[in-house]
């Protein structure tokens, strides 16, 4: 749940439960979050040596 408080009201009209996105077909884990975060950064370190 992106930007909504653990005690959010909806408000008149706006859903209970988040809705995915177009793009999704399933909701996205709590750690895919910390990968996504941890991509940010490209490893342009030599790993030819491990």
């Amino acid at each position: 749940m992106t930007g909504q408080h653990p005690h959010h009201v909806p408000a008149p009209g706006e859903p209970s439960v988040p809705e995915l996105e177009i793009d999704e077909t399933v909701a996205p884990r709590p750690e895919e979050e910390a990968a996504d975060l941890a991509r940010a950064v490209p490893d342009t370190a030599d790993h030819s040596h491990d």
